[in-house]
């Protein structure tokens, strides 16, 4: 196992890890809907009412969804680093990872707001992205 393989290994777990902890903080706050008082109470933003139930899943929906892809990510990544002909579906992953991390924070930060997990996405996918190219050489 040459070096580029072995620290895709620890970078797809990495992954696997972050990715873990975006689905259970995603389920949690959907989690909190369930909480007393939180179908009733409602947030006004710019004369806009609406009720924390409905902004708490708006915001875990993104989380789940980010972290299954990242979870996905993770697992093909060690599929890749294990053998090198299968990192294929890995670097395509990777590119569209990271494309999406970077509109996320595009938008995070259009909006007034920094979002520290999309700069985590963004540069564990960019590190994903060059391993996934070295490995991908030696197939």
């Amino acid at each position: 196992m040459s070096g580029s393989q072995k620290a895709l290994k620890v970078v797809s777990i990495i992954t696997i890890i972050f990715a873990v902890f975006l689905v259970l903080f995603g389920a949690l706050m959907a989690a909190g809907v369930a909480l007393p008082g939180a179908t009733t109470d409602t947030i006004e933003a710019d004369g806009v009412s609406v009720s924390v139930a409905t902004a708490a899943i708006a915001f875990a929906i993104p989380f789940i969804v980010g972290g299954i892809l990242n979870l996905i990510i993770g697992f093909l990544g060690l599929r890749g680093a294990k053998n090198p002909r299968k990192v294929g579906p890995f670097f395509v992953l990777c590119i569209i990872g990271l494309v999406l991390g970077l509109i996320g924070l595009g938008m995070s930060l259009a909006q007034g707001s920094f979002d520290p997990s999309s700069l985590v996405n963004v540069a564990i996918m960019a590190v994903c992205l060059y391993l996934a190219s070295k490995v991908k050489q030696q197939a």
